[in-house]
Formats: C-alpha cells, structure tokens, sequence
C-alpha cells in the first residue's frame, strides 16, 4: 500500500543527489534503426520516459551519450560524451569501454557543476518505467557509515548500472578504466564500501527494453496504462 500511496503522489525527491542516465551503449540487439534511447515509444523517444520519471527526483540531471544526434538536445538536459582520454582508450581497443565510462563521465560532471553533492545516481536509458520513488528509497537506506555504492536488487537480479555512487570514487575509477582495464561495473564497485536495496515489489519497474520484443511489450504496458486512467 506504501508503494502504491507513493505513486499515487508521484515523483518524491530525497537528497543532494546528481541524476545520471547512461545513454552511451550500442544497442545492437534492437537491430536496425534509431539509437535506441530516441527509439519511439508512446509519442516519444524512450529515453524522455526515463527522463520525466528521474528528474523530479534529483537535484539535477545530465544524459552521458558519445553520439551527438541533435534529438537529445529536445529533451533539455545536458548532454555530455566520454572524457577525450576515456574515448582515445575506446578507440585502441576498437569498442567502447561499456557503463564504468559512463558512470566516470557523470561523476566528473557532477563534480564540476555540483561540487557540494556527494552522490550521483545511474540509470540506464532504456528503463521507462522507473520506479517515482526510486531516490528516496535508495536514501533511505543510506546510514552511517555511508556505504560507497549503493545498487538495486529485484529477485536473483543485480541492476549494475541503477545504483547510488560516491563521487569520491572517481579518481580510483579513472585510474581504473585506463591504467588496469577494468571493464566490469560489478568489480570495481565490490572493491569498496557495497550494498544492496532488495526491491520491495516486483520487476515491472525494471523493464530493460533491448529488442523490438521488449519495445513492443513496453508499447502494450503504456497502453493499459492509459486506458485505465481513463475510466
């Protein structure tokens, strides 16, 4: 019931708390096409989805993407690529270094904008049904000692790139990325102060939408959505 009273009144903000939507991953498994954060979904492209449901829970927003398609802009939150040293490594290695780049840019950023925040919050852009009170959940679980990442579990699934992190961790991950190649977000995050919020509910909220099948099924929950707020 807690739940359902939350979304009943919509998106709670809670905290000193960057918003970070990773934007940067090549979406191959969506096949030909639009990028698939501005694939179409409901009127509009996916990505303002996760746009409209995160940035009323934090204290600002920022969109990490490398490829510089002009319909990002529409959405009206900045939009920053990988540091130039992050893509120059991408290019030696003939791919792109995966969501830890992403993560690193929005902490720089958030470092440079917001130096006062502690904590940037990472979510990828092909979840758009992201929970209205997703940040004040993850805070609440925040104590002291305060842990250094902070990720969300629903059953047997860890959301590696839906987590609080630390801005003081960016020099390490930096080092990290370029000096160790460390690729996977689940072992550098292990390596420092690591929790888990369980989800209290179920997975619904956490639909990644990777293929057309998954955009079809988020077209068909959109739909039964509408249709309910209109009786």
């Amino acid at each position: 019931m807690a739940a359902k009273a939350l979304q009943n009144l919509g998106p709670v903000r809670s905290g000193a708390v960057v918003g970070v939507i990773l934007a940067g991953g090549e979406g191959r498994r969506m096949g030909p096409g639009p990028l698939k954060p501005l694939r179409p979904l409901a009127g509009k492209p996916m990505i303002a989805h996760v746009v409209e449901r995160l940035r009323p829970q934090v204290m600002d927003l920022v969109i990490v993407a490398n490829d510089p398609d002009p319909a990002f802009a529409e959405l009206q939150v900045p939009v920053v690529a990988d540091a130039p040293d992050i893509q120059a490594a991408a290019q030696l290695e003939g791919r792109r270094l995966g969501p830890l780049a992403g993560i690193l840019a929005g902490m720089e950023w958030s470092l440079k904008h917001h130096p006062h925040a502690g904590w940037i919050l990472t979510a990828p852009a092909d979840v758009p049904f992201l929970p209205l009170d997703l940040t004040v959940r993850l805070c609440g679980l925040m104590h002291v000692p305060e842990p250094d990442v902070l990720m969300v579990r629903h059953g047997k699934r860890r959301e590696h790139t839906l987590a609080i992190w630390s801005v003081k961790l960016a020099a390490d991950l930096r080092r990290a990325i370029l000096e160790e190649g460390m690729r996977r977000v689940e072992t550098f995050a292990q390596r420092y102060a690591f929790e888990e919020l369980v989800w209290p509910g179920n997975a619904a909220p956490f639909l990644n939408v990777n293929t057309p099948t998954e955009l079809s099924e988020a077209m068909r929950r959109l739909e039964k959505a509408r249709s309910r707020s209109r009786r």
